[in-house]
């Protein structure tokens, strides 16, 4: 089954392809190289006989053409090793000296078979007629070219069945590296398909494109996991939270529907129901907010946003609230700051976090609302001189519906916070919580291309 996986599987093919290519190559240098090398070899050779026929000339014109047939006798015995062929006759054709029989003048280059010591011997020679219109015939025996040639067969024959098996070898290699690597990513999908959101692709270290690959599939998976697991707690406290004052609800309901009550009662019983239902309604809202703008839905459009004046709108409108319970608001904002974001949005996290203050600050608090430019980013933060939040639950308080024990008492939903920590992930902003000394800071830095 594996084996026909890896036959059917693209990595294999293409490296199959390759191989092909590869084999290919290897066969088309072998004919260039063949061929060029044969016809340096037979240029040589023929560069050779010229070369012999000059020096028969020479030493005849010396010692006078009546010697030729002594030269030539000489010649063929300096020229054994290489069996040189040479064949001298006259004008009619009779054999004068030479080691191969008369035969009938070929003037020129020419390739031919004749017997030499008994052998029957291809040679390669060149057919000269001289000024006394004798004939001579000067070439050798071509069994070094073809002994060079027989060579350069074996030796390439050799090469290509190498290459064969290498590059036979190397596609089995990238085949199975290549499935294997793949089979891993399936059975991490199959895992996780299964229910087990732990599961993560490895990451070999080698920096390739499929460690890029798994990289990008486990920041996908730990994105999902997370989201699964926001959705689980967020139903586990909505569970929670809202069964509280959905059975109060009820109570209080049945109770007026068992007694009887007075039309004033009836209608405050009514009043304090719609009041709580509201409430509930406005917790459902906040969670659908907080969905939207982490599934990217509420950003309608970022475009630049004056946040000087931005800020300096949110603390005019929030101060006389602020007046009444006995807080004083003020803003701390650098003019002309600018950044690239969702107005409407921006707008709510601030108000959010400004409402969170004047709700939970006792009175005599101060609110300070600042926008300063910090490096290449845009700081906004809401500071206030409140009881503040304890550095372990700074993290937990992000979370839906989590709130602290002193402020169960307070009108809320517990997901104000969270609201903030949606936009800021939206915005590619840093959102933290620090100290105030004493009180709370909560700061946003946004950076200047988000």
């Amino acid at each position: 089954m594996r084996r026909n996986k890896l036959f059917h599987s693209s990595s294999f093919r293409l490296a199959l392809f390759y191989a092909a290519m590869l084999t290919a190559s290897v066969l088309i240098l072998f004919g260039v190289t063949y061929w060029f090398a044969r016809d340096y070899a037979a240029r040589d050779e023929n560069n050779e006989i010229d070369v012999e026929y000059a020096s028969i000339l020479d030493e005849a014109g010396s010692d006078g053409i009546a010697k030729l047939p002594a030269i030539i006798d000489s010649h063929m015995r300096l020229r054994k090793d290489v069996r040189g062929v040479y064949l001298l006759q006259d004008a009619g054709g009779k054999k004068i000296t030479g080691n191969i029989p008369a035969m009938t003048p070929i003037l020129g280059p020419t390739t031919l078979e004749r017997p030499i010591d008994g052998r029957m011997l291809q040679i390669r020679a060149h057919g000269y007629r001289l000024e006394n219109r004798d004939y001579l015939l000067v070439g050798q025996d071509t069994a070094t070219l073809r002994q060079m040639n027989a060579l350069i067969l074996r030796t390439f024959a050799v090469e290509i069945v190498i290459t064969l098996i290498l590059a036979g070898l190397g596609t089995a290699i990238v085949g199975m590296t290549v499935l294997k690597r793949v089979d891993t990513v399936n059975r991490t999908a199959r895992a996780i398909m299964a229910g087990d959101l732990s599961q993560r692709v490895p990451v070999r270290g080698t920096q390739d494109e499929f460690d890029e690959l798994a990289a990008g599939m486990n920041a996908m998976l730990d994105r999902i996991e997370d989201l699964m697991r926001s959705m689980r707690q967020v139903s586990n406290d909505i569970a929670h939270d809202l069964r509280t004052p959905l059975t109060r609800l009820r109570q209080r309901l049945e109770h007026a529907k068992r007694h009887d009550h007075t039309a004033a009662e009836l209608q405050e019983v009514l009043a304090h129901s719609i009041r709580q239902v509201d409430s509930i309604l406005e917790t459902f809202g906040a969670l659908l907010r907080i969905a939207q703008i982490e599934a990217g839905g509420r950003v309608s459009g970022k475009r630049v946003i004056d946040v000087s004046s931005l800020l300096t709108g949110i603390v005019e409108d929030f101060s006389p609230a602020a007046e009444d319970r006995g807080l004083k608001l003020d803003s701390d904002v650098g003019s002309g700051l600018q950044v690239s974001a969702d107005p409407e949005l921006l707008t709510q996290m601030v108000a959010n976090l400004v409402d969170n203050a004047i709700r939970y600050c006792p009175p005599g608090s101060r609110i300070s609302v600042k926008a300063n430019q910090v490096g290449d980013n845009l700081e906004l933060a809401v500071c206030d001189t409140g009881p503040g939040i304890p550095p372990q639950e700074r993290e937990k308080v992000l979370r839906p519906f989590y709130r602290l024990e002193s402020s169960r008492t307070t009108e809320g939903s517990g997901l104000g916070l969270s609201l903030v920590a949606a936009i800021a992930k939206r915005h590619d902003a840093r959102l933290s919580l620090g100290d105030n000394d004493p009180g709370l800071k909560v700061s946003v830095l946004f950076p200047m291309a988000a």
